[in-house]
Formats: structure tokens, C-alpha cells, sequence
């Protein structure tokens, strides 16, 4: 469990990072490493930092494509930490 906190936090910081326009490189490679080297192949966890890590290096240019990559890293950690957790259902009525 300890592995899995630590890519947590480390995914969190990146998705924190991304959305402020603070993301480096070298953040990314830290979160992929741990995730590649802590996480167990079947952890959910695991393909959506990979995803995200593979997204940033064609997307790393576009501020806006990182940020949107940052709001998805960001639920799929929030899914991470409470998996009972139900998807909020959005409304069309009201949202357009």
C-alpha cells in the first residue's frame, strides 16, 4: 500500500502541476518510473498515469492540452482514492 501512496502523490502533483502550467518534464518521468516500477499491472492506477505520460510527450507543447490531461489525471487519482465513489451524472437540461 505504501507503493501505491507514493505514486498517488506523485500523480497528484503532477495533475496539480499541469493545470497551473507548472508541469516539467522531469516530473513526468518521475511519476512513470514509479508508477512502472511500484504498481501492479492490474492496478487502475497505473494505465492512467501511463496515459497521461504518453499524452504529455506528443501534447507537451499545447498549455491547453496539458492542462485538459491534468483534470483527467486528477479523477482518475481522485477514482484512485475512493473507488466507491459514483461518477457524477451530468445533466443536459442544464448544462447545454
Amino acid at each position: 500500500m505504501c507503493n501505491r501512496t507514493a505514486v498517488l502523490f506523485a500523480a497528484q502533483t503532477v495533475s496539480m502541476q499541469a493545470r497551473c502550467g507548472q508541469l516539467t518534464a522531469h516530473a513526468v518521468d518521475t511519476m512513470r518510473t514509479k508508477a512502472e516500477e511500484l504498481l501492479d499491472h492490474d492496478d487502475d492506477l497505473r494505465p492512467a498515469v501511463l496515459s497521461f505520460a504518453t499524452m504529455y510527450e506528443a501534447h507537451r507543447r499545447d498549455a491547453y492540452a496539458v492542462e485538459k490531461l491534468g483534470e483527467e489525471l486528477g479523477r482518475a487519482v481522485g477514482q484512485a482514492l475512493n473507488p466507491e465513489a459514483r461518477p457524477l451524472r451530468e445533466r443536459r437540461d442544464i448544462d447545454g
